[in-house]
C-alpha cells in the first residue's frame, strides 16, 4: 500500500507521462519526482520521496500498468500521453 490519496496517484501518473515505458523503474520515479514534482506539488513529492523501497516498487508497477493499458509501449506513446494531453 502507498500512502497516498487517490488524486495524488492521479497527479503522479500525469508527472509520469514525461516517462517512456523504459522508464519507469523505482529510481526513475524517484529522479522524476525530484525533478519534476518538487516543482510542481512540493507536499506531494515530499511524500513519494518518503517512500520506502517496497512502495516505491508498488507505484512503478502501477505506472507501467497504467502505461500498458493506455497502449504505451518503448516503440509507441500515444500523442495525449507525450504531451500530458487529454482528449
Amino acid at each position: 500500500m502507498i500512502p497516498i490519496y487517490f488524486d495524488e496517484l492521479a497527479a503522479v501518473l500525469t508527472a509520469c507521462t514525461r516517462l517512456r515505458p523504459d522508464e519507469c523503474s523505482p529510481p526513475d520515479l524517484r529522479a522524476l519526482v525530484a525533478d519534476h514534482l518538487t516543482r510542481t506539488n512540493r507536499a506531494l513529492a515530499d511524500k513519494v520521496l518518503a517512500f520506502d523501497g517496497s512502495q516505491l516498487l508498488a507505484l512503478s508497477a502501477f505506472v507501467c500498468q497504467a502505461q500498458a493499458l493506455i497502449g504505451m509501449t518503448a516503440g509507441r506513446i500515444p500523442a495525449a500521453a507525450r504531451f500530458g494531453g487529454t482528449r
